[in-house]
């Protein structure tokens, strides 16, 4: 698995659990969407675009902390919303 194949899967993974966020709160799932497109279109670009030689690899480590950052605050929301909604069901 190359690192172009692990940014993919977890852009993937963070874009399905955001489109599950709007099962709750559309507003917080439009909020992420914005600041997912903020900060990762740069990133990509310049990692794309302006990836030679060691710059490869920073855009990269950055894209893949914001990320996991986003996403983990995302499972954490999902995680919160699900045990409140069947608590109080």
């Amino acid at each position: 698995m190359s690192y172009n194949d692990i940014l993919v899967a977890i852009t993937l993974v963070l874009m399905v659990l955001m489109i599950a966020t709007f099962i709750f709160s559309k507003s917080y799932g439009i909020i992420n969407g914005v600041v997912f497109c903020l900060y990762a279109f740069p990133l990509y670009y310049s990692f794309l675009f302006k990836g030679n030689g060691g710059s490869f690899f920073l855009w990269w480590f950055y894209l893949m902390v914001l990320i996991s950052i986003q996403t983990l605050t995302v499972c954490i929301y999902l995680i919160y919303k699900i045990i409140k909604t069947t608590k109080s069901n």
